[in-house]
């Protein structure tokens, strides 16, 4: 029984953490960025093209181009994560390109305007390794202690860009409409494995006892979405609301790898009465990839003179189980020892070896932003914004293939300033901090306590933009 406890506990936390699963860990331009993304009723710039299209009817100086880099660390601890004492720590530093956007007037059509933008939308990569060696007296039929040898190692790589157009029809003086259609580009790379060896000190061959789970693939994914919107611009006070449409699907591939095997774990481990090695790989396989829409609502109101307040409601469906991609055939089992009823409903756990799923939760999002004139050339942009797990996965399930997700919610505070110059360029930076509170975590067994926190450098150059809505 105690064998069996300590199995148990190798095994059953075995959980990387990945901050994948969440819808607004990245905004797009400084201003909404630093403002905490409260920018659906329209901020006035170009970033507007993608949170509000309608909204660019109100813009009243669109400019050519608008470029943001974003310089990211982020430094992640969670103690207790594989078991008791067995922590893990990264420390990451990442560059990309945040947004590049623009808004065109039509000369002789003055109320119909363009949009442009590309946008990083996701941008997330994570490595670890660990290898931890312990003698621990736990089999009986042995003298002396044995060696526990336990490895594991996780690499995920996610990029996602967006890139669109944008049309808005100014209707009456304070009413638009717009629409927005988005290509989108989604490549994963991910990488999976863990192993426990039991080596008794007097060691034999037929003695070593072996369980190893590696999977590993690689997919792309293109589609598409549409996202009309409505805007209302009254002077001192702004309303836009925006739906974003399930993506639809084009086109897709994977490649996917996966081995497990046990050996003599029939003498320690109750269920597992031979020693068996599944392995399979496939190529080609098609991929899809789901969003399932959101809806967002936001206002702005004007504080006196100098400043205005932001606040924007998100709200992101959510959608049952399905297959991004999935393998109907029979992997290699040495031996073969068991029928395919056996292997897919009681080994497998009713999947194919080879699949991937997903499931979303629906979440609803908040950010708020305060931007105020401090001098004639001189602004400054306070914000705030929740970014709540979307897909909570069981914390353990050694049968079917997928990735290893966080476990837990997300907050964020930024703060920016903004320089203006006499020949219409406008100079941003800002910082973001962002952090998990221990409240928002999710799931916390086996005492799991989590450290999470990032800093974001964002950079920005508008060229032709004379003014700004909070002027």
């Amino acid at each position: 029984m105690k064998t069996f406890f300590i199995l148990s506990l190798f095994l059953s936390t075995c959980v990387a953490y990945a901050q994948d699963y969440h819808h607004w860990s990245e905004h797009f331009g400084a201003r909404a960025s630093l403002l905490g993304g409260a920018a659906t009723a329209g901020l006035g710039d170009n970033a507007t093209s993608y949170y509000n299209p309608a909204a660019m009817a109100f813009v009243k100086d669109p400019s050519l181009s608008i470029s943001v880099n974003a310089y990211r660390i982020r430094m992640l601890k969670i103690n207790n994560a594989l078991g008791e004492g067995l922590n893990l720590d990264e420390t990451e530093f990442s560059t990309m390109p945040n947004l590049i956007a623009g808004i065109l007037e039509f000369k002789n059509r003055k109320r119909l305007r363009l949009g442009y933008s590309i946008i990083t939308r996701r941008a997330f990569n994570q490595k670890f390794d660990f290898l931890h060696e312990e003698d621990t007296e736990v089999l009986p039929q042995f003298d002396g202690p044995e060696r526990w040898v336990y490895s594991y190692n996780l690499q995920h790589q996610l990029m996602e860009y967006w890139a669109g157009i944008s049309l808005s029809y100014q209707v009456s003086d304070g009413f638009a409409i717009g629409l927005s259609h988005y290509g989108i580009y989604r490549d994963v790379k991910y990488g999976f494995g863990q192993g426990l060896s039991i080596l008794p000190q007097d060691y034999s061959g037929l003695e070593v006892y072996q369980y190893s789970n590696v999977q590993s693939f690689n997919y792309y994914n293109v589609k598409g979405l549409f996202k009309p919107s409505i805007a209302l611009d009254v002077g001192n006070f702004k309303f836009g609301m925006t739906f974003t449409t399930p993506t639809f699907n084009m086109f897709g591939k994977a490649k996917a790898f996966r081995e497990i095997s046990y050996v003599n774990f029939a003498d320690i481990s109750p269920g597992i009465d031979v020693d068996v090695h599944l392995i399979d790989r496939v190529d080609g396989i098609n991929v899809v990839h789901k969003e399932h829409g959101a809806l967002a609502f936001g206002v702005s109101w004007k504080l006196g003179k100098r400043a205005w307040f932001h606040f924007t409601n998100e709200t992101f469906f959510g959608g049952k189980r399905y297959y991004i991609f999935d393998a109907d055939e029979k992997p290699s089992i040495y031996p073969d020892a068991f029928t395919d009823e056996q292997l897919k409903e009681v080994i497998l756990d009713g999947q194919n070896f080879l699949s991937l799923t997903e499931k979303t939760h629906a979440r609803t999002n908040l950010g708020l932003g305060l931007e105020t004139i401090l001098t004639n050339r001189w602004e400054m942009y306070l914000g705030a914004r929740t970014d709540f797990l979307y897909n909570e996965v069981p914390q353990t399930n050694e049968t079917v293939m997928r990735v290893e997700a966080s476990k837990w919610s997300l907050v964020h505070f930024s703060l920016g300033l903004v320089h203006i110059t006499k020949k219409n360029k406008r100079y941003t930076v800002g910082v973001e901090y962002g952090a998990a509170p221990e409240n928002l975590i999710t799931v916390t067994p086996n005492n799991i306590t989590t450290s999470s926190h990032s800093f974001k450098l964002l950079l920005e150059i508008t060229v032709g933009q004379k003014k700004v809505e909070a002027q």
